[in-house]
Order: structure tokens, then C-alpha cells, then sequence
């Protein structure tokens, strides 16, 4: 069976150490962590020796293993410096993965700016992972794909979210195109049909914060997905939604898992 992690926006509420929490609950082995805060809301835990310690022992206490940590941005006015010490604590934690969507349209400079990232991250002996999403700056796989052969990196690989590929008008016989080394990891979760017309900008951001289902409850093709996949990559269950927002994280953390189990066991993956 492959590694199945607990993805942060799934129960990002929690703050990291809910969610270690929540994820020792449910029966998952791996977390993936927010430790570089995107949005205000973030609980900031690098620069604090009193939350740092809490995670530390939280994670020996249960066993959990951190398996990516987010989010490092490509932004346009990219100081990389300013990653460094939750790259380093990441290190630290024993962590695999960092993940990094792309909000620079220049592509010459964002090369730049992923470049000096992937060159700090293995200092940390951290793998950089590209995330395209259709309302970023990079807005697909064929953009994505790109960006990570032109670095010219052993550590810049792909993380395939399983919905940005659906609206970015992908699908699963695209990944058969790509090196199987650069697919490290995937954000699996599930959707309903998306309504007739154009997304907007707000409306597919909005489903991807708020209104994503578990793997196997929705109609995206994440049987025909897995077979195009690396047997072994490892699946984070990134599946947060509006609808479940008031049950406890563990509670959501669970349900995430049952799920997630539930189709690995019809496709033979357990």
C-alpha cells in the first residue's frame, strides 16, 4: 500500500499540531505540515522554541512523520533567504517535501527564484515540488513539467493535486507523458461535476479551499488516475470542505482515511 498522509488544508483549522493530532487518530503515518504561513489565519510555529518543542515531541510521542511541508511560494519579489529557517526546522523534523506553487507569471525570473529555492532545499536534503493550479501563475502540468526540467535540479520534482489537474483541463493520460522519477508525490481528493460555463477565478478558488470530497465520493476519474501513477507515490489526502468544517479535525481526519482506504481496496492497492 502506498504512503497515505494527512494533508494540511483537509483540517488546517487545527493549526500543526491539531493536525498531528487529528492525523494520530485516524490512523495516518505521515502528515503534511503548514509550517511556512500562507494566509493570516496560519499559526506561525518556526521562531517560537515553545511550539517548535511542542511539535517535536508531538511528533516522536506519536510516530507521525512529517511527509511534505508548505507553502513556499514562487513569488515575483522572491527573497529565498526568508525560507530558510522553516526549511531548516523541516530538516530538523525529518520532513521530505516542500511544496511550492507558483504565483510569478515571468518565467524567466520565477526559473530564477525555483532554482535558488531547490538549491537551499538540498542543503536541507528537501525535494522542492512544483503545485500548478489553473488560477496561478503556473496554470498547468505541460507549465509545471516545464519549470522543473529547465531548473536543471536533482531535487525539483512534481506534486500533482489531483483537482487543479481535472480544471486545468488535464486528465490522467497526461501524466503517462511524464518521467515517473519527476511524479513525487499527489494531493488526492474527489469533486462533483463542475457546473456548465467558465470558472471564474473566485469560483474555482473557492472550491479548492471549501468544497472538495473525499477520495471515491465525487466523479473525477481517480481509478483511471492511479493507474497512470507510480505504484508507490505517496497519496495526502487534501480534501477540505465547508460542509464538514464544523466536525471536530479528528473527526474529519478519520473520515478522510475511511475514504481514502476504501478506494486504494477497490483498486487492489492494500
Amino acid at each position: 500500500m502506498p504512503i497515505i498522509s494527512l494533508a494540511a488544508l483537509t483540517v488546517l483549522d487545527a493549526g500543526p499540531a491539531g493536525h498531528i493530532k487529528a492525523a494520530h487518530a485516524a490512523g495516518f503515518a505521515y502528515a503534511g505540515l503548514r509550517l511556512q504561513p500562507l494566509l493570516g489565519s496560519d499559526q506561525r510555529v518556526v521562531g517560537d522554541p515553545d511550539r517548535e518543542q511542542e511539535l517535536t515531541s508531538l511528533l516522536a510521542e506519536t510516530g507521525v512523520k512529517p511527509l511534505e511541508i508548505g507553502v513556499f511560494p514562487i513569488k515575483g519579489n522572491l527573497d529565498v533567504e526568508e525560507y530558510g529557517p522553516v526549511l531548516s526546522f523541516s530538516h530538523r523534523i525529518g520532513a521530505q517535501y516542500i511544496t511550492c506553487p507558483v504565483e510569478d507569471t515571468d518565467e524567466r525570473r520565477r526559473l530564477a527564484s525555483f532554482q535558488q529555492l531547490c538549491d537551499l532545499a538540498i542543503t536541507c536534503g528537501l525535494d522542492a515540488l512544483v503545485e500548478f493550479n489553473p488560477y496561478s501563475g503556473c496554470k498547468s502540468l505541460v507549465e509545471a513539467h516545464k519549470l522543473v526540467q529547465d531548473s536543471g535540479r536533482d531535487n525539483a520534482r512534481l506534486l500533482i493535486d489531483v483537482l487543479h489537474l481535472a480544471r486545468s483541463g488535464g486528465s490522467p493520460a497526461d501524466i503517462r507523458s511524464i518521467d515517473p522519477e519527476l511524479l513525487a508525490l499527489v494531493h488526492l481528493c474527489d469533486a462533483n461535476p463542475p457546473p456548465p460555463g467558465v470558472a471564474t477565478v473566485e469560483e474555482l478558488r473557492r472550491e479548492s479551499r471549501t468544497a472538495r470530497l473525499y477520495p471515491g465520493e465525487g466523479s473525477l476519474w481517480l481509478g483511471e488516475l492511479l493507474e497512470a501513477l507510480p505504484r508507490d507515490i505517496p497519496l495526502s489526502i487534501e480534501a477540505p470542505s465547508a460542509a464538514h468544517a464544523a466536525l471536530p479535525p479528528s473527526e474529519r481526519a478519520k473520515a478522510a482515511m475511511a475514504a481514502s482506504r476504501n478506494l486504494l481496496a477497490r483498486m487492489n492497492r492494500i
